[in-house]
C-alpha cells in the first residue's frame, strides 16, 4: 500500500478508537489490566498501543480501498457485461454501386466497415442486423389527406434501368424512421396506434393492393447490440440500448410484398393510412428515410500482445498495442491461452475465468484468471490480468479479446465510415456521428445497490423509488435520458389481471405509470419509452404469467397501451 495524505487521518481514528476502548476496558475491569490506565503514561505502553494503531489503521485503509475492487468481482459474477465499456454506436447505411452487376447482396449481421484513419488508426464497426441489399431507393417522402384519412406517401424507385420490381423478388422492406427525435417516435406511435391499412400503387397500372396493418412489424429487430453466452441480467441491456442508442428501435419491416413480382414496375408508392392526423409540425423529409440501414458498434476481434508469466508479478497489464495505446480498449476477453513447454514437447492450457467458475466443473483444469479494471493518470481505462495455476512454470499467455477504438471514433464525422469489407460492389456511409464510450464507476456503495439486484421482483421495483434507484443504479453518470425519465415519473400503480393466452387463462400483472410528458420532445418519444419498459418489466414475470403496460400522460390525459408480454423468468 502506498502512504499518503489519508494515512494520519486513519491512524488519528484507530488512536481515537483504542483510547476509548481502552477507557471502556478499565472501568469495567480496573484489576486486570492496570497498566492500560490513560493515568500510568508508561511509555512502553504507550509506544505499543501507537505501533498496533499504525498497524490496524493500515489495514482498515487498506480494505477501504478495495471495496471496489471486491464490488467489481461480485459485480462481474452476476452481470459480466455490467463493468465493460459500451462501445460507440451509429447508424450505418448502405447502397450497390452504379457497377454492380448482380441483382442484389446479402450484408449478413456482423460484417465490418471500416473509418477513415483518425491520428493512422482505422476504427472498426460491426454491423447489428442482416441487410437484403436492393436496387432501390426512395424518391418521395410527403403526407397527405382525404375526406377522413391521413395518408403518408413513400415513392420508391428502382435505380437500374435494365431491372424491374419482377425481377427483384422482394419479401419484404426494412424501413428505417431517422434518427430525429420527434419525427421517429411520433411516426412509430402513429403506425402502432392508428394505421388502419396499407396500400401499394404503380404509376403504369390503376390496380392497387390493400394489405392489413399486421404486415407491419417491429419484431425483427430485437438484436442485441452486445451479445454475450455469459449469463446476466438481459433485462438492464434493454435500458443501456435505450439510454445509450434509442435510434436502435426506429425500424420496422412491412411483410407480404411477394405479389410484387407480378408487376415489372419501375416505381411503386407506398401509402399508409392513419385514422388520425399527425401532430402539427409534423413534416416528413426525405433524408429521414432509408431502406438499408442498420447500427453498427465499433467492437471487434483483436488478440493482444503475448504476456510472460514468470511467476514474479500478481498482475499483468493487458497491452493490445504500445505504440497506440490510446486507440484501443478491451470490452471482454473470449480466451486465455498459455503455451509452455515440457521436454522439448508444447504444452497448451486454456485458463478459465474466476467468474465463471468453470474451473470447479473439470478436476484437471484448475487454472484461472482474474481481469480487474484500472486507470492511468491519464484517466484512461485499462485491465490487469492475474493468474492462479497449479505449478510455477513459466508460460507464454496470449489473450483474445474484443476490443473497441475508446473515444477515437467520437472525432469521425458524418460519411466517414466508408469501407465495407468482403462486399466490393456496396458503398456504405455513416448517418449518424458515433456516440461516446459509457462506463459506470464503480465504488464502495455499488455493494449496497448490489444487494437489492439479488432480490429484484415485481413488489422491489414497481414502487417509485425503489424503480429509480433502480435506474441510476444502470445508467451511465452523464445519462440526460433516465434524468429525464426520473423527472417525469410521478407515480406506479399495480393490479392483477387475468388475460386469455391460446386459450388458456393468465394471471399477470397490470402496470400503469403516470408520466409528465411535458418532459419529452413528443408524446411518440413517451410511446417509444414504453415499447422497451414493457419488454423490461416482462423479464421479471415467471413463464407461466405476464406482463401489461400502460402509460397515464397526466398532463394531456392521454393513455398509451401496450400488448401485454408473456414472462420469461423461470421458476425455481
Amino acid at each position: 500500500m502506498d502512504y499518503n495524505e489519508n494515512n494520519l487521518a486513519y491512524f488519528q481514528k484507530e488512536m481515537a478508537y483504542l483510547d476509548e476502548t481502552r477507557a471502556l476496558f478499565i472501568k469495567n475491569f480496573p484489576k486486570v489490566a492496570p497498566f492500560l490506565d490513560t493515568k500510568s503514561k508508561d511509555p512502553d505502553v504507550e509506544s505499543i498501543i501507537e505501533n498496533m494503531a499504525i498497524l490496524t489503521s493500515r489495514i482498515r485503509q487498506e480494505l477501504d480501498e478495495n471495496i471496489p475492487l471486491i464490488a467489481e468481482s461480485l459485480v462481474n459474477i452476476l452481470m459480466p457485461s455490467y463493468t465493460n465499456p459500451f462501445p460507440s454506436v451509429c447508424m450505418q447505411e448502405f447502397a450497390l454501386r452504379d457497377d454492380f452487376s448482380g441483382v442484389k447482396e446479402f450484408i449478413p449481421k456482423g460484417s465490418i466497415v471500416e473509418s477513415k484513419q483518425i491520428n493512422g488508426i482505422t476504427c472498426k464497426f460491426q454491423t447489428i442486423f442482416d441487410i437484403n441489399l436492393l436496387p432501390l431507393k426512395i424518391t418521395k417522402a410527403f403526407m397527405s389527406n382525404n375526406k377522413s384519412d391521413y395518408l403518408l406517401n413513400l415513392n420508391i424507385s428502382v435505380t437500374k434501368d435494365e431491372l424491374s420490381t419482377k425481377e427483384l423478388d422482394i419479401d419484404f422492406l426494412n424501413l428505417y424512421l431517422g434518427n430525429n427525435v420527434y419525427f421517429s417516435s411520433t411516426l412509430l406511435m402513429w403506425l402502432k396506434n392508428y394505421l388502419k391499412f396499407i396500400t401499394i400503387s404503380f404509376e403504369d397500372s390503376d390496380q392497387e393492393i390493400k394489405l392489413s396493418p399486421d404486415k407491419l412489424s417491429l419484431d425483427e429487430f430485437d438484436e442485441r447490440l452486445i451479445k454475450s453466452d455469459e449469463f446476466g441480467f438481459e433485462a438492464f441491456e434493454l435500458l443501456k440500448e435505450l439510454s445509450f442508442f434509442p435510434s436502435k428501435l426506429n425500424f420496422m419491416r412491412l411483410n407480404g410484398l411477394g405479389f410484387l413480382k407480378n408487376f415489372s414496375a419501375k416505381s411503386f408508392n407506398i401509402k399508409f393510412i392513419f385514422s388520425k392526423d399527425m401532430p402539427s409540425g409534423y413534416v416528413p423529409r426525405l433524408e429521414y428515410f432509408s431502406l438499408f440501414a442498420t447500427p453498427a458498434i465499433n467492437l471487434f476481434a483483436m488478440s493482444a500482445e503475448p504476456i510472460l508469466n514468470n511467476n514474479r508479478r500478481s498482475e499483468y497489464r493487458i497491452f493490445l498495442d504500445r505504440s497506440n495505446i490510446d486507440a484501443y480498449e478491451i470490452v471482454s476477453i473470449s480466451k486465455v491461452v498459455a503455451h509452455s513447454s515440457n521436454n522439448e514437447k508444447r504444452i497448451l492450457k486454456n485458463y478459465k475465468s474466476f467468474e465463471r467458475f468453470e474451473f470447479l466443473n473439470d478436476e484437471r483444469a484448475k487454472d484461472y484468471y482474474f481481469v480487474s479494471n484500472k486507470t492511468d493518470i491519464k484517466l484512461n481505462s485499462y485491465k490487469e490480468i492475474s493468474f492462479f495455476k497449479s505449478d510455477s512454470k513459466d508460460q507464454t499467455i496470449s489473450i483474445d479479446a474484443f476490443c473497441c477504438n475508446g473515444g477515437l471514433p467520437c472525432n469521425l464525422k458524418l460519411g466517414e465510415i466508408d469501407r465495407v469489407l468482403s462486399h466490393q460492389g456496396v458503398t456504405t456511409k455513416n448517418l449518424t456521428i458515433p456516440t461516446s464510450v459509457k462506463r459506470v464507476k464503480i465504488d464502495g456503495n455499488l455493494l449496497w445497490k448490489l444487494v437489492s439486484i439479488l432480490s429484484f421482483s415485481y413488489q422491489s421495483i414497481l414502487e417509485k423509488g425503489s424503480f429509480l434507484a433502480l435506474l441510476n443504479t444502470f445508467s451511465a453518470p452523464d445519462d440526460e435520458f433516465f434524468k429525464k425519465f426520473a423527472n417525469s415519473l410521478y407515480d406506479i400503480k399495480t393490479k392483477q389481471i387475468y388475460r386469455v393466452d391460446q386459450g388458456f387463462a393468465k394471471r399477470g400483472l397490470l402496470c400503469i405509470f403516470y408520466i409528465d410528458e411535458s418532459e419529452f420532445e413528443s408524446i411518440g418519444n413517451v410511446y417509444v419509452l414504453g415499447i422497451n419498459l414493457a419488454k423490461f418489466l416482462s423479464k421479471f414475470a415467471s413463464i407461466n404469467s405476464f406482463c401489461e403496460l400502460k402509460i397515464k400522460c397526466i398532463k394531456s390525459k392521454i393513455l398509451l397501451n401496450y400488448d401485454f408480454l408473456g414472462g420469461t423468468k423461470k421458476l425455481i
